[in-house]
């Protein structure tokens, strides 16, 4: 499977690697197992509320920017 994906503005370089997630359930990620378990941790975290909201770490981002 290939694809393209356009990013206006998007500050990444061309030719960057980049991870596309969708929300359809039939899509194909390819994932080693180490990383579902990352993704499957990390989701268990945030089910918890154990996140840092997004407005924080754009505040953060824009400090150091």
């Amino acid at each position: 499977m290939s694809g393209k994906v356009v990013l206006e503005d998007s500050g990444i370089a061309d030719g960057t690697d980049v991870v596309v997630v969708t929300h359809e359930p039939d899509d194909d990620v390819a994932m080693v197992p180490e990383e579902r378990a990352e993704l499957a941790a990390g989701i268990a975290e945030a089910d918890r509320g154990e996140m840092i909201p997004a407005a924080a770490i754009f505040e953060e981002l824009r400090r150091h920017g």
